[in-house]
């Protein structure tokens, strides 16, 4: 299971996705965009999805070992 990270301080998913989904309307991005994102994030090979949502201030660490 990943961590999420606002500013350096841990926080549980659902205030990091909140963060990013206020982020992403904000930014154009239409939902089903974000989430793809979101979910990509997550995974082993989302290098460039944790890049994005960086921009929004969100560190994701997925966990995978």
């Amino acid at each position: 299971m990943g961590k999420y990270f606002l500013q350096n301080s841990e926080v549980p998913e659902p205030d990091a996705a909140n963060r990013w989904f206020a982020y992403a309307e904000s930014h154009g991005i239409d939902i089903p965009k974000a989430i793809s994102i979101w979910e990509d994030a997550a995974t082993e090979s989302g290098t460039e999805s944790r890049r994005i949502i960086g921009s929004a201030g969100i560190r994701i660490d997925p966990g995978i070992a």
